[in-house]
């Protein structure tokens, strides 16, 4: 079944740090996104620590359809995620995803955002995937919504599925208990290559449920270059997974000119959302 955002033209805030979220999303609706990823971190007044409510998550999901804005994805990335380590480190874990599931759902999130944690211990990385996944499993039980968001994991070069090459079997994992995985493109051809679309098996691509377009040299993890500007074929990427209703997000976290890539680059980039719901490149007028 295609994702209710698919087709969306999807921008994030995350990509506008300095920005709060009202001036993120008035700049994002300017430049033509319909939908949006909200980052946790611009949920709060940034100037004083205060407690998030699901108020704060309320008000910014309001705020994203005055601007003409579905709400695509919950970004819950904000500091480590251990399911591993030990039983206290995974009850809050389990604690943590099951407020951000109440947070997305109160804000009108289709899905919320997390990675798969750091993990270099060799007596605990056969269990990591399983762990993760029960993890998960028991906030979704937990949150208390009879209809949560969508789940999706995203796979960094530092976190430990990429990097100790157990994305296979983690994506088996998620899928099982009903989550998935977000393919970041510069996330993966920096921790597989330029070709890294190749490496992954048919049942990795069919447990991908979101997706982050960006393109990448292939050495920066947290540099998601505008399309045209790295070392990736944006065209083979996406070739594999057309048709099959997914979103796809533009993710420019860390470009230090996102106003300037996404003019430049808006045109690229629905081109490449048409593509993916199989619908061909559009064509230049002869």
């Amino acid at each position: 079944m295609p994702a209710r955002d698919a087709g969306s033209l999807i921008g994030m805030t995350i990509g506008l740090p300095k920005l709060d979220v009202e001036d993120s999303l008035h700049l994002l609706s300017a430049k033509g996104f319909t939908g949006v990823e909200i980052f946790w971190g611009q949920l709060g007044p940034g100037i004083v620590d205060v407690p998030l409510s699901e108020a704060h998550a309320a008000a910014a999901g309001r705020a994203a359809r005055e601007a003409g804005m579905e709400v695509s994805t919950l970004n819950c990335i904000i500091g480590p995620l251990d399911a591993y380590s030990s039983g206290s480190a995974r009850r809050h874990t389990v604690q943590v995803v099951a407020q951000a599931l109440r947070f997305g759902a109160a804000m009108g999130a289709l899905r919320i955002l997390l990675w798969d944690g750091e993990l270099d211990d060799p007596t605990r990385l056969p269990d990591a995937p399983a762990q993760l996944a029960d993890s998960l499993h028991e906030a979704m039980a937990q949150c208390g919504l009879a209809h949560p968001p969508e789940i999706a994991v995203e796979l960094h070069p530092n976190t430990f599925a990429f990097r100790h090459r157990l994305h296979e079997e983690t994506a088996e994992r998620l899928q099982a208990i009903g989550a998935g995985i977000c393919l970041d493109f510069c996330h993966a051809g920096v921790a597989l290559g330029s070709h890294f679309i190749e490496e992954f098996s048919p049942q990795f691509l069919n447990a991908v449920t979101h997706l982050h377009y960006a393109d990448t040299d292939g050495q920066s993890e947290q540099l998601h270059f505008p399309p045209g500007l790295g070392i990736l074929d944006l065209d083979t990427v996406i070739e594999p997974l057309a048709g099959r209703g997914l979103a796809m997000a533009w993710d420019l976290f860390g470009w230090p000119a996102p106003r300037s890539a996404v003019s430049a680059g808006m045109a690229a980039y629905r081109d490449a959302v048409r593509t993916l719901q199989g619908h061909g490149r559009k064509r230049s007028p002869s």
